[in-house]
Formats: structure tokens, C-alpha cells, sequence
């Protein structure tokens, strides 16, 4: 297994297979066969082979896969509100920011002591 700070040296493809392999772990821990789990989640078996295999799927593909497994769970960290950092809302002046500017706030602060 890794620890979270060595998947930053996975490739994608390797994170993929990793994947992957736990959906496929999940399955069959739960005695599910991948027809089964064609009709709970509305994916074709040979599309959840390839999840399964470490092949390139959709975003879709993988949340239909985790309900028809009952393991949306998984994605909670993502689904997590994001608070916004108060320094970060004093430099915005108060407003929430939209889009980043690309710029750093050391290149911030010099544009505007000038």
C-alpha cells in the first residue's frame, strides 16, 4: 500500500490502476458480480471490467459505479465545502474570489506599494 504523501509519486495512470483495483475489491468483498452491478448502477459490465482493469473511464462512469455499490461515501472529501480563508478575504477586500489571477500575494503586494 502507499501513505498519502507518496501517491503524489503515482503517475495518473498508476492512480487509475489503484482505482480501479478497489472498486474491484469493493465488488467482490460484497459478493457482487459485475452483471448485478450493471443493473444497480446503469454501467455495462464490460465498462466496469475496464474501470476495474485501470482503463480510462468517465467521472460519471465511476460515481454511477460507487451508487450502484453504495459507496458514494468514498467521494466525501471531495463534496466537503471548502472554507474561505479570512486573510484571503481581507486581500479580496471583503468579496469571495471567483477565479484565480495566477499571481502571488508577493507580487500582489509589490504591484501595490509602488
Amino acid at each position: 500500500m502507499y501513505s498519502s504523501s507518496d501517491v503524489y509519486e503515482l503517475s495518473d495512470t498508476e492512480i487509475i490502476r489503484l482505482v480501479g483495483e478497489k472498486i474491484r475489491t469493493i465488488r467482490l468483498n460484497n459478493n457482487v458480480t459485475r452483471e448485478q452491478l450493471q443493473k444497480a448502477s446503469g454501467v455495462h459490465a464490460k465498462t466496469i471490467g475496464d474501470l476495474e482493469s485501470g482503463r480510462n473511464i468517465t467521472l460519471v462512469t465511476l460515481v454511477s459505479v460507487l451508487r450502484g455499490l453504495r459507496e458514494l461515501n468514498l467521494l466525501d472529501r471531495l463534496l466537503e465545502e471548502e472554507a474561505v480563508s479570512p486573510l484571503l478575504l481581507y486581500n479580496a477586500g471583503g468579496n469571495v474570489p471567483v477565479r484565480a489571477t495566477g499571481r502571488s500575494s508577493e507580487a500582489r503586494r509589490k504591484r501595490i506599494t509602488i
